[in-house]
């Protein structure tokens, strides 16, 4: 592997050499880093992923109000914060960076490249397995998107579903106050 005309996606991340006592990693390529670069979502891409973050954000809200904690977190954790939010985020911190930069993998980095304010709004979407933490973190979530979203929207030339928003804040915010 240390002789390969290109470098494997992980290690064009970056590597560091500890040891090498037989100098087999001499001839190793130098990380070029172009890989984990984020790069500037189309307009359709950047539609796709807030008008499925607004959807599936009704999953969870039903599964909260039916008090069914395994599917609400599935939906949340794996599906909302991996598709859509971290995307969504290393989007607004390339933006701000001349589309010229990686936050690793899952958000890594991104305590490093959020303002404290923002980077507070990211800590607020996390929740444990209580009910009621789970609706603050939703709707946190949904906060956050917001704030991205319509920011980069602005930025990119790209329209914001609004109503869509508006829609199912209202559904979400009925769900909750009926439990």
């Amino acid at each position: 592997e240390s002789e390969q005309k290109e470098l494997p996606e992980d290690w064009d991340i970056g590597y560091k050499i500890l040891i090498d006592k037989d100098g087999i990693t001499k001839q190793m390529l130098k990380p070029t880093y172009q890989v984990s670069i984020i790069k500037k979502p189309s307009e359709r891409e950047f539609q796709n992923l807030i008008n499925d973050f607004w959807w599936d954000t009704t999953y969870v809200a039903k599964c909260l109000a039916r008090d069914e904690i395994f599917y609400a977190k599935f939906m949340s954790e794996t599906v909302i914060r991996t598709e859509y939010l971290i995307p969504l985020i290393e989007w607004h911190i390339a933006s701000e960076n001349n589309w010229n930069i990686t936050t690793n993998k899952y958000g890594r980095l991104f305590k490093k490249y959020l303002t404290q304010e923002m980077w507070t709004k990211t800590e607020n979407t996390f929740s444990g397995s209580n009910i009621k933490e789970n609706w603050t973190a939703l709707f946190s979530m949904a906060d956050l998107v917001s704030e991205i979203g319509t920011e980069l929207s602005n930025k990119l030339g790209y329209k914001y579903p609004d109503k869509l928003e508006k829609d199912v804040r209202k559904y979400l915010t009925e769900l909750k106050t009926k439990i």
